[in-house]
């Protein structure tokens, strides 16, 4: 009797032809996987490519495990000439007994632009040691410039492991210009959700890296893509994205989806979210842009011209009323223009019709087609979010706005778009510190019923060591900013310009008077002294100090800041000019040398540094 086939043979005999394509696809698959995951592996070992992970351990010399920042964590949105750095930063691994640990999340309002040693982290730390003073607090300033909550909700991933107690998420200005915004200079604009998830997730791999780094190799000189050299705003100047764009509907949906991502990481972790809604300059700040309505014929536009143009002479005149007449008219025929409804917006400020300039003011900003400011849309998305388990919505706008002149955000809280002055942050904090004294209360970490004693403002600045260099500083760099464009393009350009200039004079005639020197180490000193362990105001006041024509009294300063973060490139770069100014040659070399292995493009290796006036 002959032996009949096993039913392992037999089975493959009978296999259908589809379920033999099926098992082929399977192990093409997983063979494809194989290959890709040896690919990555081997990268990996030999150093290519950047990790994407917002922290790294690191261990000191006396064996401490702290974590630090990881400077190329954005290297994957960016190219390598744009890449964004985080603020330094450095936590025990191990978060001690009783300390409360937040983590400020966003882009650069959030981060502190122009200057991040006055940023939200800096001030409601600040603010929080003086009503806590038995408190650790460990402030996290996780703001990167030109990121989006596509990037931010990565980051508040990586900070959840991090032993947070709360997250702070002020974020919404760069939603569509940012990486996968519909502005396309960082990364193609995506619409599905999925589609964005398996671009980061791509990026996040060497191989992804490798693949992005390759093709842009391979584009000749000059083809599209993002740019080779950080143009600021100026990059986005063609990105005109009108009110009606269906690719706007997409990024509101986007952005929801991140912050309820950032709110469920914070929330695994045991941390509350707070998302702020994003305060935006209205009442003192033209459109950068206006669209006409698309489908407006060359007679109607004719006659809109018409119009506009009669509104500004009589404007120009002093006749408000027949501006407004005519405005209107122009109105009647495109109600799309940016600049026109904020010129009605201005007038009826000017007659005192608060809640009608409200309205004129914010449909002017939703018009704009250079979106560099948070909509009405997306903060409406953002409080939309209110009920959210472990999420807290705070009113950040209308908290800004309802302490502004007229009730509309200006100049009062901005330096101009949307970056926040001192006073703007810190009003900001004032609103957030009450919501982390209920999170302090709710761990036990003070008495339920223990309000929160407030740091004047006049304090708070010498704390921070905000003395006249440092405003000075910033009046140069708002100058040379509002000299470029887009803020050239604004109706009220010449203002703004005008307000820059007088303000940087000021500081120089200021900085230029006997003992200005003295005084400002004597301000360095006494914040110095209330923290001796702020490692920003060591290393600020070595930097003025190097400046100001003081090299021997700025090294001690800065050293001291270098002991505690050793790669802050603009220690490090003021330590080379101290050094050189002293005669100290090749030690200056040698911290040139640093500078350059960190950020081979500093302005101190090249070009020089921005000059403040005066002597």
């Amino acid at each position: 009797m002959s032996a009949s086939p096993t039913p392992a043979v037999g089975a493959a005999r009978n296999l259908s032809l589809a379920r033999k394509f099926v098992y082929a696809a399977i192990l093409s698959l997983l063979a494809v996987g194989l290959v890709l995951g040896g690919c990555e592996l081997v990268l990996r070992v030999a150093g290519v490519g950047y990790s994407t992970s917002f922290a790294r351990r690191e261990k000191l010399a006396d064996g401490t495990l702290i974590y630090r920042e990881n400077r190329w964590c954005t290297a994957p949105f960016f190219s390598a000439e744009l890449v964004r750095r985080p603020q330094p930063m450095r936590l025990p691994a191990t978060k001690p007994s009783g300390a409360f640990r937040i983590f400020v999340l966003g882009s650069s309002a959030a981060m502190g632009d122009p200057e991040a040693s006055f940023s939200l982290a800096r001030v409601l730390e600040k603010m929080l040691h003086h009503a806590y003073p038995e408190v650790r607090f460990e402030v996290v300033n996780a703001g990167i410039t030109a990121v989006n909550s596509h990037v931010v909700r990565g980051i508040a991933e990586d900070c959840a492991g991090l032993q947070p107690d709360l997250f702070i998420v002020y974020e919404g200005n760069n939603e569509v210009i940012g990486p996968f915004g519909p502005s396309g200079v960082f990364a193609p604009f995506l619409r599905t959700e999925r589609g964005v998830r398996a671009a980061v997730a791509l990026k996040s791999t060497r191989t992804g890296q490798l693949i992005a780094a390759t093709a842009r190799a391979l584009r000749p000189k000059g083809a599209g893509g993002a740019p080779v050299e950080w143009g600021g705003m100026e990059m986005f100047l063609a990105q005109r994205i009108a009110v009606d764009d269906s690719r706007l509907e997409a990024v509101r949906d986007h952005f929801r989806a991140n912050l309820l991502a950032i709110a469920r990481a914070g929330r695994a972790a045991g941390a509350e979210t707070v998302v702020c809604t994003v305060a935006t300059n209205q009442r003192t700040f033209a459109p950068f842009a206006s669209l006409h309505r698309p489908d407006l014929g060359e007679g109607d536009l004719a006659r809109w011209q018409q119009a506009f143009a009669a509104a500004e002479a009589a404007a120009k005149a002093g006749d408000r009323t027949s501006a407004e007449a005519a405005y209107r008219a122009a109105l009647a025929i495109d109600d799309n223009h940016a600049e026109l409804v904020y010129r009605l917006g201005q007038l009826a400020l000017l007659d005192g019709r608060d809640t009608e300039a409200r309205e004129l003011l914010q449909r002017a900003l939703d018009l704009d087609t250079l979106r560099f400011r948070t909509d009405s849309a997306l903060n409406g998305a953002i409080r939309s979010l209110a009920g959210t388990e472990g999420t807290r919505i705070v009113d950040a706008a209308a908290v800004l706005a309802a302490a502004s002149p007229h009730g509309i955000c200006g100049d009062e809280f901005f330096y101009e778009h949307v970056h926040l002055t001192l006073r703007g942050t810190y009003e900001l904090a004032r609103t957030l510190l009450p919501v982390v004294a209920g999170r302090l209360a709710a761990r036990g970490g003070v008495p339920a019923a223990a309000s929160p004693r407030e740091i004047g403002y006049d304090e708070l600045r010498v704390q921070l060591g905000f003395t006249a260099y440092e405003q000075g500083m910033i009046a140069a760099e708002m100058l040379s900013r509002v000299s470029r464009p887009p803020f050239t393009g604004q109706s009220d350009h010449s203002a703004r310009l005008e307000l820059w200039k007088r303000r940087t004079e000021a500081a120089g005639e200021l900085l230029g008077r006997p003992g200005a020197l003295e005084g400002l180490k004597a301000a360095m000193d006494i914040a110095m002294a209330a923290d001796p362990d702020d490692w920003v105001l060591a290393r600020n006041a070595g930097m003025m100090l190097v400046a100001r024509g003081a090299p021997a009294d700025a090294v001690p300063r800065l050293e001291r800041a270098v002991a505690w973060i050793d790669d802050d490139v603009d220690a490090l770069a003021a330590l080379a000019t101290a050094h050189r100014d002293l005669g100290h040659a090749e030690i200056a070399e040698a911290f040139r040398e640093r500078v350059r292995g960190l950020e081979p493009r500093h302005p101190s290796l090249g070009t020089a540094p921005l000059a403040m006036p005066g002597p």
